[in-house]
């Protein structure tokens, strides 16, 4: 039996590294550059102490995530290959985990389950772009966690069963008390969630769970659970209130209202469920859907999935509790990318793979081991040919994932299929054009920033980049017109102020200059080291010398690592010594 394990383990760990094998020779794509290859937070322990301590100091509070950047940049630098693996083998971590998970629970095909988990294509983007590293570690240690909370209740049962022989607590190897395995499944979930708070969801899954188990819920199954609601509550609202103030998922984007917003809920538990079905056409970024609450056609996927969940409550006692609590599960999974709480992917498109990769091990397991139960009482012949199906399944979903994969070994790759199949993609436009011009390619990225502007007049980043390409041709007068329009659109946009004080610092118009860094100084943001380098140099031109070095020392006690500044200070010093 353990050589069975051992080698069915094997095989799983095997057939993720197979179909995984586009993804180690990948690089970075998109905002890889700010979660890693240019993240300040990643160097030194200065960094490590703000990946904790500063919810600001990066895109999103997930210090978990930054703290494995962190680690595994001390070991193989900005090395892509190494990154990937991490997340690869995490995924294949996670399959182990739910393997494990569904036999604690005596289900049937729980190893094809967690199998076909492994393989599903809609992971492929959680697990080959490196930023989402979330996913993949959060995922990650939420089974951890669940596997420790379990095995801490389970110790707790046996230790005070009525009429059970008790061992003496000395007997009891201490990694499997209860004592020791509840406060680490906290510890470990507390984890999860600083990994990414979608990770909140275990203790109601778990309440699901046991539900589905004996039909009912007991003070025991609750009581337990409270400490893990109340730490998830905490964090998953501070993730929403930073999703809002720091990250700016806010404006006309998210103006939809609760009734827009529950057909919204709809679509998107319907679009999830089609692509883990039939998981064709996947894409980086999803066509974003126009929501019209007039129009009934868009209400039928919410009207579908209540009578669904109707249905299931309502025959429970003729088909079992399995149907009603896949449901649950499904939809509790995905209930945070519903479109309830503001996320600012959601400005470009409401939904997105890596949003949907909880729902694949729900869905898998569901499926999965649902059809193993209706086949335990069939015929040999039937289970044997249920198998080779199974095993064609996750034939076919490797082969589909390897094929996927493929889309994001490039930035060019990956913005080329998704322009081919989100033509109308603004930011897909802005972000391609900003890699071609990078490149070299400065005509091709002009169209591009064009074509963005033509999908979406008041896109900061396009008219952004179309300043930095007219300001790099000399167009001074262009690309001041440039960042003013970006600024019509959004006054306090701190990084088109900082740039647009440095035009005006390189055209010697240092009132200018200094009026846009103050303004820019007046809204704090993680750019706040920029200005105060920028102010330092515009004050130099009028020959203020000792107030540039104030603004210098403050730009480097806020980015210690700042050559620039520190070059800029150095030289103020000197200007003030001659001076005196």
């Amino acid at each position: 039996m353990v050589h069975r394990k051992l080698f069915l383990g094997l095989a799983l760990v095997t057939a993720v590294v197979v179909a995984y094998l586009p993804a180690l020779s990948a690089g970075f794509v998109w905002n890889d550059d700010t979660y890693l290859t240019e993240n300040p937070t990643l160097d030194g322990a200065q960094g490590l102490r703000q990946i904790w301590t500063d919810p600001k100091a990066n895109e999103q509070y997930y210090p978990a995530v930054f703290t494995s950047f962190w680690l595994e940049k001390r070991v193989w630098g900005l090395n892509p290959l190494g990154y990937h693996l991490v997340n690869v083998l995490l995924h294949a971590g996670s399959a182990l985990l739910l393997w494990w998970f569904l036999r604690r629970f005596g289900l049937p095909g729980a190893w094809l389950a967690a199998a076909a988990f492994a393989l599903h294509p809609v992971c492929v983007e959680s697990v080959a772009w490196v930023t989402e590293r979330k996913n993949s570690l959060s995922l990650f240690l939420t089974l951890l966690a669940a596997h420790a909370f379990l095995a801490a209740i389970d110790a707790r049962a046996a230790a005070t069963e009525p009429g059970r022989r008790k061992r003496p607590l000395a007997a009891v190897p201490w990694h499997r008390r209860s004592a020791v395995l509840y406060p680490a499944a906290l510890a470990v979930f507390t984890l999860a969630l600083f990994a990414k708070t979608t990770a909140s969801l275990l203790p109601a899954v778990l309440l699901v769970l046991a539900w589905w188990r004996r039909g009912r819920l007991r003070t025991a199954d609750v009581r337990p659970l409270v400490p893990f609601f109340a730490v998830g509550a905490g964090l998953a609202l501070n993730t929403a209130w930073l999703e809002r103030t720091v990250v700016h998922a806010s404006g006309s984007e998210w103006s939809l209202g609760m009734i827009g917003r529950m057909v919204l809920a709809g679509r998107v538990v319907a679009f999830y469920a089609a692509k883990l079905v039939w998981p064709v056409d996947l894409a980086f970024i999803y066509p974003r859907w126009v929501i019209d609450t007039s129009a009934l056609r868009q209400w039928a996927p919410m009207a579908a999935a209540l009578a669904v969940l109707a249905a299931a409550w309502a025959f429970r006692g003729r088909i079992g509790r399995g149907p009603l609590t896949a449901a649950l599960l499904f939809g509790g999974v995905l209930f945070p990318a519903m479109g309830f709480f503001n996320i600012y992917a959601m400005r470009y498109s409401y939904v997105a793979d890596h949003f949907a990769y909880q729902a694949v091990a729900v869905t898998a397991a569901s499926v999965v081991c649902g059809l193993a139960t209706l086949l335990s009482t069939a015929g040999k012949r039937a289970r044997l040919a249920a198998a080779a199906a199974g095993v064609a399944l996750l034939v076919v979903l490797g082969t589909l994932s390897f094929r996927q994969c493929r889309t994001y070994t490039s930035e060019d790759i990956l913005w080329r299929d998704t322009l081919a199949k989100s033509p109308d993609c603004f930011m897909c436009h802005t972000n391609y054009g900003h890699w071609l011009f990078v490149n070299g390619r400065v005509v091709d990225a002009v169209e591009h920033f064009e074509q963005s502007l033509r999908i979406k007049p008041d896109n900061v980043p396009a008219l952004l980049n179309l300043a930095r390409v007219e300001e790099q041709r000399g167009n001074l007068d262009a690309a001041v017109a440039r960042y003013r329009a970006a600024l019509a659109v959004d006054p306090a946009d701190t990084v088109v102020l900082v740039n647009l004080g440095t035009l005006y610092t390189k055209a010697h118009q240092s009132d200018e200059a200094i009026a846009q860094y103050e303004e820019a100084l007046r809204h704090s943001s993680p750019d706040d080291y920029l200005a105060h380098n920028g102010m330092g140099v515009a004050l130099i031109q009028q020959g203020r010398v000792a107030e540039a070095v104030e603004h210098f020392r403050e730009a480097l006690l806020l980015r210690p690592d700042y050559g620039m500044a520190r070059a800029n200070l150095e030289r103020a010093l000197a200007m003030t010594s001659t001076t005196h």
